[in-house]
């Protein structure tokens, strides 16, 4: 049926409705993620080579990484241009670069697989935790890899398979286990989350765009909070997906489930009774 098949242009429509509409809620947990996604963002800056006075691209960049880590590496002789698809996440980005005093961030709304940037502009591009979300990561990937100087490196972080990543997985599989109907299975052809995390898939991407050097390697986070409720209202605000997965579920159902994210999240124990819940990150790069 016609209504089955993947669209992707209605899926970036809602893709970024969807973001605007928790963007407040990221700008209020971003220290408790930012916590353990920092040394990603560090590991793509190393990976990618930047260096002071390089103009750099940073795609997906929410509300503001890697683009803050890179732009204090390449300092006031360098530059960085800062895309995301939503307009609600680029204005906590804008605050938080001018909270910084940084004047070497361009923010730009732009749809990755349609760059409008000029070939050979930038000396490397990063990108964490963006690529899964595109319908055509391939159609993204030779775009980007325009947009670099000869020798440049494009370095990105994606999400393993589900069980390397429980403090995502959690409520996602809570979800399918415990809700009756489930939720329907991703459409074929519709990126998810995990899309992009089954092994040597991301390279072989790389390999196919031109890019070559192609090398990964896995760093794993520990998402932490203060006590198990704190992780779910953590993930109840600030996860798209998963609130699409409970929206039209009653108030009741929505409550069990949650209830049972709680439970699930206790056999993460952490510090002070608190949860440490893993996550594991493929990390790519490859030389144009």
């Amino acid at each position: 049926m016609a209504s089955d098949r993947f669209d992707g242009d209605s899926y970036k429509t809602n893709q970024r409705r969807e973001w605007d509409q928790v963007a407040g809620a990221w700008e209020k947990w971003w220290s408790l993620f930012e916590q353990s996604a920092q040394p990603v963002s560090d590991r793509l800056a190393t990976l990618s080579d930047v260096q002071a006075g390089q103009r750099v691209l940073d795609i997906s960049t929410g509300i503001g990484e890697p683009a803050v880590t890179v732009a204090k590496l390449v300092g006031t002789d360098g530059s960085v241009v800062a895309t995301d698809q939503s307009p609600g996440m680029l204005a906590i980005a804008r605050r938080r670069i001018a909270d910084q005093r940084l004047s070497n961030i361009e923010l730009a709304e732009a749809d990755t697989e349609q760059l409008n940037l000029p070939d050979g502009e930038f000396d490397a591009v990063v990108c964490r935790w963006g690529l899964m979300f595109l319908p055509d990561v391939h159609e993204a990937l030779s775009r980007i890899r325009q947009t670099i100087k000869a020798g440049g490196r494009f370095a990105t972080s994606v999400w393993s398979t589900p069980d390397k990543v429980p403090f995502i997985s959690l409520p996602m599989g809570t979800a399918r286990r415990g809700l009756d109907p489930p939720p329907p299975p991703p459409q074929p052809g519709a990126p998810n989350l995990f899309g992009l995390g089954e092994p040597g898939l991301i390279e072989r991407a790389f390999e196919e765009a031109g890019f070559e050097d192609v090398r990964s390697e896995t760093l794993t986070i520990r998402v932490t909070a203060d006590s198990p409720e704190q992780y779910r209202d953590f993930m109840s605000d600030i996860a798209p997906p998963i609130r699409t997965l409970i929206s039209e579920r009653s108030k009741d159902v929505q409550q069990a489930f949650w209830n049972a994210v709680v439970d699930g999240a206790r056999s993460f124990p952490g510090p002070d009774g608190g949860v440490s819940i893993p996550g594991d990150a493929i990390l790519v790069v490859g030389r144009k």
